[in-house]
């Protein structure tokens, strides 16, 4: 007569969660899922939406494959609601379109409400002033934005480039170039990308400090 196999030869092999509800039926404990040192929280399947406290308090909510803290995630919805929202005072716009949502995020105002904005700065004369100030910051943006492209290129510039084609072979290419030439011009721009830079930093301030005069200092940009 054969001998008779035990439990723990029998679930041998058995898939873990077959395994697990055979031992809940029959009341046995599994002494292979024990963790030494510390207690971990179980791991519990959630559905997306579902929010709960874990064991330290803390609040979460599962989103489609991961799960977010709630303090967390209300801070990106602030943040989004503060983007997407128009700051005007007054602003009696019920639902803004794509167009009104695009300006909310550079200017702060929907349509309406920048157009209210600048008819009321052209009526107390500081809408020149306040016109030089977005073309001045529209350039020293763009300014500081080549000057850097043009240092990336002044680091990276070279006669020889190497490069690998699509079959896996390395080309090397080389620039019939006067390179100290190419460097030194290169130079002279970034040169005259910090003197343009810091004309238009002395502009900006001198406009601020005129919108301030002008009792508009919600006009400045931080």
């Amino acid at each position: 007569m054969a001998k008779r196999k035990s439990f723990d030869e029998k679930t041998k092999g058995m898939h873990k969660s077959r395994k697990l509800i055979i031992d809940t039926v029959f009341g046995r404990e599994d002494n292979t899922q024990r963790v030494f040192g510390y207690e971990k929280e179980t791991e519990t399947k959630r559905e997306v939406g579902e929010r709960w406290t874990d064991s330290d308090g803390k609040e979460w909510e599962q989103k489609e494959g991961f799960k977010i803290a709630v303090s967390q995630m209300d801070d990106v919805r602030e943040f989004l609601q503060k983007m997407n929202t128009c700051h005007g005072v007054d602003c009696k716009t019920d639902k803004y379109s794509l167009a009104d949502k695009k300006l909310i995020r550079r200017t702060g105002l929907c349509i309406v409400c920048l157009a209210k904005q600048e008819r009321e700065l052209q009526q107390d004369g500081t809408y020149p002033f306040y016109e030089d100030y977005k073309i001045t910051l529209n350039k020293l943006s763009y300014v500081r934005d080549m000057k850097v492209k043009m240092e990336e290129s002044l680091a990276g510039i070279r006669t020889h480039f190497e490069t690998i084609t699509e079959d896996g072979k390395l080309e090397t290419w080389e620039w019939k170039v006067d390179i100290d030439q190419v460097k030194k011009d290169l130079k002279k721009d970034i040169d005259g990308a910090y003197d343009a830079i810091e004309a238009l930093i002395e502009r900006k301030l001198a406009l601020e400090s005129k919108l301030r005069e002008l009792n508009h200092p919600e006009l400045i940009k931080n």
